[in-house]
């Protein structure tokens, strides 16, 4: 495995001192073009060689900590081999998805969305709105143009939003799906 990374090296090096070469040939200064290639070679395959022997380890402060020779290095302990699987176990990372609710069903949320035509709605910047629902269509009323359902149900699939930007690209209409579908009487708690 060394040798085979000492061509890679010698590769890279002899390959990026070519190019400096070739520029430097081009603006009348081979040496120092050959040189700069060549230290060029040698500063990215170090650093490619460190990045590819360092593992990360996550300490119990949740704090990383980075191992050149590829063990981990606990904290109080002299090898990883001597260590309890009790000891182990907090050093694990501890990261647990965020807790999403079940996609609820366009059906629903559109009857909820029948339920409070009419009613006034705020968009996330303060204006205001109703909207009228006709089939399968809602248009408000600040608006010319109908939303359909299929772009509520295309939303559905990332509630909560926490800003309008949030509402997936493509769906129609995005401040006021953003307001009807985080508005508390269409989420009734489902999300």
């Amino acid at each position: 495995m060394a040798a085979g990374y000492m061509e890679k090296k010698d590769r890279l090096v002899a390959g990026l001192a070519l190019i400096g070469g070739g520029l430097g040939w081009f603006w009348g200064a081979f040496l120092p073009g050959l040189l700069i290639g060549a230290g060029l070679g040698l500063l990215l395959s170090s650093t490619k060689k460190q990045a590819s022997n360092a593992d990360v380890e996550v300490k119990d402060s949740g704090e990383e900590e980075v191992t050149a020779e590829g063990r981990s290095a606990s904290v109080g302990q002299s090898s990883p081999e001597k260590s309890s699987p009790e000891q182990a176990e907090p050093q694990k990372a501890q990261t647990t998805p965020p807790q999403r609710h079940e996609e609820p069903e366009i059906e629903v949320v559109w009857e909820r969305i029948i339920a409070h035509q009419g009613q006034l709605f705020h968009q996330l910047k303060g204006q205001a709105f109703t909207y009228q629902v006709n089939g399968n269509a809602l248009t408000p009323s600040t608006a010319k143009a109908k939303i359909y359902k299929s772009q509520f149900a295309k939303a559905l699939g990332a509630v909560p939003f926490e800003k309008v930007s949030d509402v997936p690209a493509g769906v129609f209409g995005p401040s006021y799906v953003y307001a009807i579908l985080m508005d508390p009487r269409i989420r009734q708690d489902d999300w």
